[in-house]
């Protein structure tokens, strides 16, 4: 019986490992197993050691403890596509805020996770007047037996994956790939180990090379701008490019940013690039040209470090700066964060009028125009960046607002996020209208992006139904474009930019437009003649012609290259020295953040 209990212990944990992989559409492949088992054992083994009345329960409270984690990381993982970790605790403040949002990810069927729970207990009840004697010494025979299969059973695939890597598991870039690398037990493991060190741990040093690439990415000496423009950069919440020009049920979906191209910069191919910040991911990746972090959000992580972000740049060149976010000024650290990028000026919820909320905040409406107001406070030449809110899932808004007949569409969140959008592009026709009307327009650098997706992108919904996604490089489209407008002063006409970019880019083309010098900002003009190599924190990117899809459950480099044009698959190496790159980038990126390197340099 305590061998046949032992074993439903591990059959019953190690299905709902195969259960997890299922919910989340992710790989098992036969060394995660191997893995996991593995882990079960060491994480277990000391219960051998106790007799079988107490250990028998102890087993099922580790069933159940097992269970939590896996749903807590199911649940995370289907709004974020990563898995919990200790320095995302620091974001748990901010998930009560958008808890609707996050809730409307939640299954019943997500719950059978706990199902083994109820058959190891059906089972303990029927045998709960059964006794078995084992001596101390077998019991530490067994314990120590087991032990030791757990080490080699976790160890050996390890081993094989990082020599197979060729590289040290510092150098990961993704969590998604310390979880196949270590399976799921490994990664929260490492994940503690590395949480604890931080806490600890005093801020290491940069590299010789890490300095070199720094000093080498610093613009040159420039003249400056010979008439600094006031600059107006505008985020749009979880706006998705798929939405423009888009017509639904015969109605447009974006009217006044269709209308905004004629006599804008707009780029179809720009893509956000954030991670598990998101909204937060989006205002740091614009303001300092550095990539996300891998895990958590350097709002909450890093809020203190140098990071020569464009808001202090505008500031030292004679700007007034502003941040405008019509919610509490705590959330997500703005108020200590915006001050330390070089923000003048923050105005929050206390500074917008207290009317008709729509879903979280204020609403976009009112926001805008509101805005506008402060602006004419502040002393010229004046940068100010507008955070908007309406859009924000799960995309709430009032019957008497929602204008557009969504007939024929069964997502209800579709259909709330597509009323959204179309009130929120009212909101931006409304502002540019009285900026013109103000003569606050023409000389201006004004700039609209979206911050993010929508979350409705995924595999089988609604959105891409309707889209017929049927290949991987729509698909990445679909999730990952965002619109990009950029009005310079004194534009009265449109033109349509192809070259791809991403939200690292914004900055740096301001600065090109003001022709600044720059400390150092990873990112790349939109505007120069150099293509630019669109990277994400999974290590997939976009360049030129071609799409990188990393996989990460094999060797780094080893994803699948796309030819965009023809949608096909092509030789892996016609991405192959990009893979490297992006490797590099985003390492750097992590020690700059991490290691406070700006501040160093």
């Amino acid at each position: 019986m305590i061998v046949f209990g032992y074993a439903l212990y591990l059959l019953l944990g190690t299905l709902k490992f195969v259960l997890f992989s299922f919910y989340t559409n992710t790989a098992f492949p036969v060394d995660l197993f191997l893995m996991n088992l593995g882990g079960m054992f060491v994480l277990s083994s000391w219960t051998l050691l106790i007799q079988w009345n107490k250990r028998r329960w102890i087993w099922l409270g580790l069933l159940i403890a097992h269970s939590f984690l896996l749903i807590s990381d199911l649940w995370y993982y289907r709004y974020f596509e990563d898995f919990l970790s200790v320095s995302l605790m620091s974001q748990m403040l901010q998930m009560g805020d958008v808890s609707s949002g996050f809730a409307a990810l939640i299954l019943p069927s997500d719950f059978l996770l706990f199902a083994d729970s109820l058959i190891f207990l059906a089972i303990l009840f029927f045998t709960r007047n059964k006794t078995f004697a084992v001596t101390k010494s077998k019991r530490q025979k067994a314990a120590g037996l087991v032990l030791l299969a757990g080490v080699i059973l976790f160890a050996a695939p390890v081993t094989y994956s990082v020599v197979k890597e060729d590289q040290r598991l510092s150098q990961s870039v993704s969590d998604m790939r310390d979880y196949y690398q270590l399976g799921f037990w490994g990664y929260h493991g490492l994940d503690l180990f590395r949480g604890i060190q931080g806490a600890i741990g005093s801020e290491e040093s940069l590299t010789a090379s890490e300095r070199q690439r720094i000093e080498e990415n610093s613009t040159s000496a420039a003249d400056g701008a010979t008439k600094k423009p006031n600059i107006i950069l505008v985020q749009l919440e979880s706006f998705q490019e798929s939405v423009i020009d888009q017509k639904v049920n015969g109605q447009t979906l974006t009217p006044n940013l269709n209308k905004l191209k004629q006599e804008s910069l707009y780029f179809p191919s720009f893509y956000h690039q954030t991670h598990e910040g998101r909204t937060s991911d989006a205002e740091f990746i614009t303001n300092t040209s550095l990539y996300p972090l891998k895990s958590g959000s350097v709002y909450t992580r890093f809020p203190d470090n140098e990071f020569g972000a464009l808001p202090e740049l505008l500031r030292d060149n004679g700007y007034d700066t502003a941040a405008m976010h019509a919610y509490e000024k705590g959330f997500w650290n703005r108020d200590q964060v915006y001050q330390n990028l070089g923000f003048d000026h923050f105005f929050s919820q206390k500074d917008y009028p207290d009317q008709q909320e729509i879903g979280m905040a204020l609403n976009d409406k009112q926001f805008l125009t509101t805005s506008i107001e402060h602006m004419e406070t502040l002393k010229e030449p004046y940068f100010s960046f507008l955070v908007a809110l309406t859009s924000h899932t799960p995309y709430e808004i009032p019957k008497d607002k929602r204008e557009l007949d969504l007939s024929g569409y069964e997502d209800p969140m579709l259909k709330r996020y597509y009323q959204t959008v179309h009130y929120v592009d009212e909101a931006v026709g409304q502002m540019v209208k009285e900026l013109k009307a103000k003569d606050m327009w023409d000389e201006t650098l004004v700039i609209f992006y979206g911050d993010h997706d929508s979350g409705l992108t995924n595999e089988g919904s609604e959105m891409q139904q309707k889209a017929q996604i049927d290949n991987a490089v729509d698909a990445f489209a679909l999730d990952r474009q965002v619109p990009l407008f950029i009005k310079k002063p004194h534009q009265d006409t449109g033109q349509v930019i192809q070259e791809n970019g991403g939200q690292i880019d914004i900055a740096p083309t301001i600065v090109d437009l003001l022709n600044l010098e720059s400390p150092y900002m990873m990112g790349n003009s939109l505007l120069d003649d150099e293509p630019n190599l669109t990277a994400f924190r999974d290590g997939s990117f976009r360049y030129k012609d071609y799409y990188y899809e990393a996989n990460l459950t094999e060797k780094a480099g080893n994803g699948i290259c796309y030819d965009v044009s023809t949608k096909k698959q092509v030789d892996r190496k016609m991405c192959q020295s990009q893979t490297k790159q992006v490797r590099k980038d985003l390492r750097l990126s992590d020690a700059i953040i991490e290691k406070n390197g700006l501040e160093q340099d």
